[in-house]
């Protein structure tokens, strides 16, 4: 009997200094290389906010935060290729309000309810803006120009079916002209186009058009928001023109569905602090974006209800 109990208190022992060894040992997260995909072209509001983030995040987190440009489909090529990877916190993606658009568009199943949201960041309008030596100086002239040539001019987005589509879209709808769309991998590519003369409009975010404005190659004709931006506080904003139009892109961050909680509590965690910063709220003043931060429960439930919005918005367009 004494050696039987001997012999239970023994194995007791062991696996009680197994267990402690394990969870001693056991790697807290993250302890290697956080992978983010945007799905814009670099150069753009969607890279410069994520690399900016991202450099604060890694020094928080302790690992190298490493961002790839994965651009096409509105996002929906980073989105699925997101979707697919490991839920183990390695693997994140700039979720850009067209994640909330791509589903009724049908460029893919997914939908924001399709993965976990880590937090938002920020909001941006629309700017209407054209070559420095385009016809038009005020936003009247290019809408009568473009009433009395129907299709005849050329808009650039970050892409079809996008939130700069969309723009122009409700350009089109609420002024009764029709515009010539032309897609591109992100704003700041439409806005090299307006520069090289290859497109005459493109509808793209204030910070994307920024570099051309100061350098004298570009001007900016409106701001599509009720609000003028405080890039161009000279230039008049969609409400004061007489527009009910306000189309306002978003960004925030996201991994796999079924990520862990005590992951998920983790990135939102450093994201908060980087999202709150000065730094950033100084980024978004040079860029012209509004700092807006949501967490990771409250940022789920504004991405789903877009989504909800968009489906019954985009129908009514013709962004296919």
């Amino acid at each position: 009997m004494k050696k039987t109990l001997f012999i239970l208190m023994m194995v007791a022992l062991v696996a009680t200094s197994v267990f402690a060894q394990a969870t001693a040992e056991a790697p807290k997260f993250p302890t290697k290389q956080i992978n983010i995909v945007v799905g814009a072209s670099a150069g753009g509001t969607s890279d410069v906010v994520t690399r900016f983030l991202a450099k604060d995040v890694e020094t928080q987190l302790g690992v190298p935060v490493v961002v790839t440009n994965k651009p096409g489909g509105s996002c929906s090529v980073a989105f699925e290729y997101m979707a697919a990877q490991k839920p183990d916190g390695y693997n994140m993606m700039y979720m850009p309000v067209e994640s909330a658009m791509v589903k009724p568009l049908g460029l893919t199943n997914l939908e924001p309810s399709s993965i976990r949201y880590i937090g938002l960041a920020m909001y941006l309008p629309a700017t209407v803006t054209v070559n420095k030596n385009a016809p038009w100086n005020t936003f009247e002239e290019l809408i009568k120009y473009a009433k009395a040539n129907p299709g005849k001019v050329t808009v650039g987005n970050s892409g079809t079916g996008s939130i700069w589509h969309f723009a122009a879209a409700g350009i089109e709808q609420a002024t009764g002209v029709k515009f010539n769309h032309v897609p591109f991998d992100g704003g700041a590519a439409a806005a090299t186009a307006v520069m090289g003369g290859h497109i005459d409009v493109a509808t793209v975010a204030p910070g994307e058009v920024l570099t051309g404005v100061q350098g004298g190659n570009l001007k900016v004709l409106a701001i599509v928001d009720n609000n003028r931006s405080v890039l161009y506080p000279n230039v008049p904003s969609f409400k004061e023109l007489g527009y009910d139009v306000k189309i306002l892109g978003w960004g925030a961050f996201g991994v796999p569905a079924n990520t862990p909680d005590d992951i998920v509590k983790t990135l939102e965690s450093a994201f908060a602090k980087a999202i709150q910063s000065q730094g950033f709220k100084d980024l978004c003043t040079k860029y012209g974006l509004t700092q807006g931060y949501l967490n990771a429960a409250d940022a789920q439930a504004f991405a789903e209800a877009q989504a909800a919005w968009y489906q019954n918005e985009i129908p009514k367009f013709n962004l296919k």
